[in-house]
């Protein structure tokens, strides 16, 4: 089992993180792993982890 969407990204209100990966009204807090994904994904979850993970060090990097 992938648990994903317990920490679910997108720009409405009801997301708890958003789209650069802050966690809404935290400072300072990003979450990059499965539970910004909406939903489960059906290509394999680990691989997709890695690429989130990716952009949140380059998000980092550029910062």
């Amino acid at each position: 089992m992938h648990p994903v969407g317990t920490c679910r990204i997108g720009s409405d209100k009801h997301a708890v993180v958003d789209t650069d990966l802050h966690v809404r009204g935290i400072s300072g807090l990003r979450v990059a792993d499965a539970s910004v994904m909406p939903s489960i994904v059906s290509a394999n979850t680990n691989a997709t982890v890695y690429a989130l993970a990716e952009r949140a060090a380059g998000m980092l990097t550029a910062a």
